[in-house]
């Protein structure tokens, strides 16, 4: 046999896939291989080295990468099946064989298939698929260190007298590292959504051991169903919760609790709105059988089921939004990363294949111990004004006591009392709050609390740092660790792999601390129980990957709890798929690292839950968990404080909405009182004059003249149009089986033509071919200019915004570098270079043809360099993508069944080819464009206070203008659900971009020879299923309904994906 070296792999750069110690790995087995079988053709005695087989055996089960159409496998299977059965050899061989595959898998298995694995139960059980009661709510605390060195209660000192001596706070000393006092507001939320300690029986934990936000959802179906609507849509009562304790705590801790409230009915209402099984239905078509009263039992089943679908998966995602706060913010604050301006982040969740090829274990469960218990008691960290806070709801539980004198029975019994008292939970209040008609809370009063809590410096871990009205709690604590028998100290540094104190003055080098200490546990340090311990060590210092500096025993736990906390969740890690959290689901809660808050998952939570409360370049939204100020200085050494606002936020009036079509033409019309809004935000993305579309002033009339003012313009445009449609049809179709049938992406062909055009008839680009000559692909380009347009003049994502305006920027100055190169080249004289290079492309059938005739009438106005370019960059970004999005909305309309007959109307048109058919075609076209518009409105911004119809426009106001529902007035447009291709042209209402560049009737002759261009193509039809369905779904833009997709990342955007259409040949 002879022994061929294979072509390595290549990446999309070049590089090989296939590394050094792969190609050793091949070349041994080959080589051993024909030995063996050199050996065996010659009757020779089989005489192999044991040790080359098995580090063949051994390299396969410590790479992850092996390529497998080399054999390698298959290759030892060969070998050994040739090995007498008893040699030694075969033996090691067989058992090296069988662990391999034997470990592949896990055993056992981390999951089950069914509805009852792949949601989380309302009490945290079945986590543990072979362990169901692991973790689960109503089950004792686990331990987690054996108590090796005695504590005897009768020597342990009164812990009245603990705090008074070593935990009472002196004074005030704010937080080295700069967290807020909302850093521990969401601190104390994820302790309580672990933690609950029973007050009748002090060993169990009342709440599951899963970061899986039980104060929201509930520790149990009882109190889950509290919460919940049960309408079919999966939703949570407005701004309720399950957790009745935490209204105990400063009113921060309730408003990000109510917060991930609203994140669940987005997230549903998201879900239903997508339907990415196509399963679920609008809830208010199942109530009851059409024509009859009498609700119809198998539409109540089918609304039970999609309620319960929706509200689990809904779960799942803000569970793992919460998790993921935790690995962002979080994590980012205890590390001290932020301060760095680094995104990384611990990532416990992924699969980990150990060096013996067995998995490192994940998706066990978890269950809390009475050790990390005692680890969360962060009452030092208290700010001054929460211990304020603190003190007026003491004084008004027990206003005839003081903090010294209550004691655990009395708080027992106030609780109970408070219990009793509550309201259902629709209806519970904190912090003064109060709820609206609808049950919800102004969003101006959550966001003043965490603004106050985000302003307000949270306190340092010391020593003698908690505050004097925390007694009773610390006591209760001290009490607590007690009767659990809780390890000392130093069992407790041994269990994690520290080194054990010697001394008091070790653990704490402030001699009257360590003295105080010293006295009240009998001079040994092994007698410092843990709880006092933890609260009272040496705080650590600030310095690079510290960030929380509490004690050092502290600080090196919280990472190991942590990771047990999420890793070994089986919905973090196994479970956290696609199929349970939906595609879009499973991507809405993954952590962007390059989000403006280096990772940072409570902006993007903020942004969406309070949307006028915080805008997209908020420092308070984006480092809510550090001080303002401190941050700040944080940045300013980062060189990154320019691109934050540093001001506390004030709200934002909602923009007023104009709905009837005469207020709409009228304030367009009217650019008096009214500016476009447009301008701010292309200054952010072009400098200079030049950026027409964006701007107040008229059209830029020397634009719009070169390329549609001259005779013939109209046909020279939908010519181009009418050829590159046919030919990229042409070339994209591909057959069915049977060679009858053709499908074709009519999205992608669509997208790729005004793009095209736009590129190298405006702007003389040169776009690649699969050789890779040019300056972008036509995808490449598409993309660019979606992300150019979608700043500038939609409503993007306030979460992402600030991503979006720093791709949009590096976009337009790079394509402005193309398009100045072009000018300069035009107006230089050295247009035959480019001809030359036209010329050998057309030659060699690559390329797309490029025109600079438009460039060349266009620099002959004798304009700047840089406005000419800011010309064109304009002219390109309103002429392709919102024109490619008109395309696909016009042909999706008309292969609708409900528009059969204008379907046919049209094929009947198109066949004709007069110009009255054509003026038919163009009727259509504007109707297409009323009916289902790109966009579904414009912004407006008030010069001055004044009155439009009932509404009254501050001055600065801004106005949404909804063509949508202005187009389906039925004053201008009599029955406005019908498709009417006579209606008088000059009734039609046309979107900003596209309006002020080149006008509608430019898009309106583009249109028509697409209608032609399409529906000349023999029985031209939807493909079956989803494949045939512009998959696109409901977005709200200011109460009028508008549609997004999802991207090849699952991300919502507003531009179509993938539509196939069918035809016969």
């Amino acid at each position: 046999m002879s022994v061929k070296a294979d072509v390595p792999e290549k990446n999309g750069n070049g590089s090989s896939t296939t590394t050094p110690e792969l190609e050793e790995i091949h070349y041994s087995m080959s080589k051993v291989l024909k030995d063996f079988r050199e050996q065996v053709k010659r009757g020779l005695p089989i005489s192999l080295e044991p040790g080359t087989l098995l580090a063949v055996i051994d390299a396969i089960k410590h790479n992850n990468a092996i390529d497998d159409r080399k054999m390698l496998l298959e290759h030892v299977l060969v070998i050994l099946s040739k090995l007498p059965p008893d040699s030694s050899l075969a033996k090691k061989l067989q058992n090296a064989v069988v662990g391999l595959l034997y470990n592949d898998l896990a055993h056992p298995p981390a999951t089950y298939i069914s509805t009852q694995y792949s949601w989380r139960t309302a009490n945290g059980s079945h986590n543990n698929v072979s362990l169901p009661d692991m973790g689960k709510s109503g089950t004792p605390y686990s331990r987690s260190v054996q108590q090796t060195h005695p504590l005897p209660r009768m020597n342990l000192p009164d812990a009245g007298l603990v705090f008074d001596t070593l935990l009472k706070r002196e004074k005030f000393v704010k937080h080295p590292a700069g967290l807020s006092s909302l850093m521990f507001s969401f601190a104390a939320l994820v302790i309580h959504t672990c933690f609950r300690t029973s007050h009748t029986d002090w060993n169990i934990n009342e709440t599951s051991s899963y970061v899986d936000l039980s104060p929201l959802y509930g520790v149990d179906q009882k109190t889950q169903d509290m919460v919940r609507v049960r309408d079919g849509r999966g939703l949570l009562h407005p701004d309720s919760f399950a957790e009745d304790r935490l209204m105990l705590l400063p009113p921060a801790v309730c408003v990000i609790l109510v917060l991930f409230s609203r994140n669940h009915n987005y997230i549903a209402r998201k879900l239903l709105d997508i339907n990415e099984r196509g399963t679920w239905v609008d809830p208010s078509t199942l109530t009851s059988t059409p024509g009859s009263s009498e609700e119809d039992p198998a539409r109540r089943q089918k609304l039970i089921q999609q309620e319960e679908e929706i509200f689990q998966t809904a779960r799942l995602i803000n569970c793992a939004w919460f998790a993921a706060v935790v690995f962002s913010d979080y994590f980012s604050a205890i590390l001290g990363l932020v301060r760095n301006g680094s995104s990384w982040s611990l990532d416990p969740f992924q699969e980990v294949r150990k060096e013996d090829h067995e998995f490192v274990e994940r998706g066990q469960g978890n269950a809390c111990s009475v050790e990390f218990n005692c680890l969360y008691r962060w009452h030092a960290t208290t700010s001054v004004e929460d211990e304020k806070w603190i003190e007026k709801a003491f004084s008004q539980i027990f206003p005839d006591k003081t903090p010294d004198t209550i004691t655990p029975r009395d708080f027992q019994a106030a609780a109970a009392k408070l219990q009793a008292m509550e309201p259902d939970c629709e209806h519970w209040t904190f912090g003064g709050l109060k709820r609206g008609a609808d049950g919800s809370f102004k969003d101006s009063d959550l966001a003043r609390v965490l603004q106050d809590s985000t302003s307000h410096p949270a306190s340092a871990f010391k020593a003698r740092g908690t505050p004097a009205v925390m007694k009773l709690h610390e006591i209760m604590g001290i009490e607590q660790s007690r009767r659990w028998g809780v390890c000392s100290l130093n069992d407790f540094r041994k269990f994690l792999g520290l080194r054990a104190y010697t001394s008091f003055l070790e653990w704490n080098p402030d001699p009257e601390i360590a003295n105080a200490a010293s006295k009240l546990y009998g001079g040994d340090i092994n007698n410092l129980e843990l709880y006092v311990g933890l609260q009272a060590e040496e705080a650590k210092p600030v310095i690079e990957g510290a960030g929380l500096c509490p004690g050092y025993t502290i600080s090196r736990a919280i990472l190991s709890d942590a990771i047990a906390l999420t890793r070994g969740d089986r919905f973090y890690t196994s479970d956290m798929t696609p199929h349970n959290y939906t595609a879009w689901g499973l991507r809405d809660c993954a952590r962007d690292q390059n989000s403006p808050g280096f990772g940072s998952m409570l902006g993007r939570l903020f942004l969406r839950t309070l949307p006028n409360e915080y805008a997209a370049d908020s420092a308070y939204a984006w480092f809510p968990l550090m001080h303002p100020g401190d941050m700040e200085g944080f940045a300013e050494k980062l060189g990154m404080a320019g691109k934050y606002d540093w001001e506390r936020p004030t709200s934002r009036e909602p923009d007023v909405v104009v709905r009837e079509y005469s207020e709409v033409q009228a304030v367009m019309a009217n650019v008096k009182d009214f500016a476009s809004p447009y301008s701010h935000r292309a200054g952010a993305i072009v400098r200079g004059q030049g950026f027409y579309i964006a701007a107040d002033q008229p059209v830029a009339t020397k634009v719009k003249d070169i390329l549609v003012g001259q005779p013939g313009s109209f046909d020279k445009i939908t010519a181009y149009f009418g050829g590159k449609v046919q030919e990229d049809i042409t070339s994209e179709s591909y057959f069915l089986s049977g060679h009858g049938t053709k499908n074709v992406d009519i999205s992608e062909v669509l997208r790729d033509a005004p793009v095209q055009w736009a590129a190298t008839q405006i702007a003389g680009l040169n776009l690649k071919t699969d050789d890779e000559t040019g300056t972008y692909s036509t995808k490449e380009l598409y993309g660019i200019l979606c992300d150019i347009y979608e700043y500038v003049f939609l409503v993007p994502d306030a979460g992402r915004e600030m991503q979006l305006e720093d791709r949009a920027k590096a976009h337009a100055d790079e394509l402005l570098r193309h398009i100045k190169t072009n000018i300069r080249a035009v107006s230089g004289g050295r247009l035959s270079f480019f001809g030359i290079v036209d010329s050998i492309q057309s030659l060699i059938g690559g390329g797309k043809k490029i025109s600079h005739e438009f460039m060349e009438k266009l620099c002959a106005t004798g304009r700047p360099v840089d406005e000419l370019a800011n010309n064109i960059l304009a002219t390109i970004v309103a002429s392709s993508v919102e024109v490619s999005q008109c395309l696909i909305n016009m042909i999706n309309l008309y292969l609708q069944p409900e528009f059969a007959k204008h379907k046919e109307n049209i094929e009947a048109l198109v066949k004709n080819n007069d110009p009255k058919s054509n003026a038919t075609l163009e009727g259509y076209a504007r109707e297409s464009l009323r009916l289902d518009p790109p966009f579904v409105g414009i912004y407006r911004e008030a010069r001055s206070a004044l009155q439009i119809g009932d509404n009254s426009i501050p001055e600065g106001g801004k106005l949404f203008l909804s063509l949508s529902e202005a187009g389906r007035s039925a004053k201008v447009f009599p029955n406005p659900a019908d498709v009417d291709p006579a209606r008088p042209a000059d009734s039609y209402i046309v979107s900003d971009a596209i309006g002020r560049c080149l006008g509608p009737e430019f898009l309106y002759k583009v249109m028509t020879q697409v209608l032609k261009n399409v529906f000349a193509l023999k029985n031209v039809r939807v493909a079956p299923g989803l494949s045939g369905t512009l998959k696109r779904f409901r977005h709200d833009v200011n109460g009028t309904e508008y549609y997004h997709y999802l991207d090849t990342h699952n991300d919502p955007v507003p531009w179509a994906t993938t539509y196939i259409l069918q035809y016969d040949v």
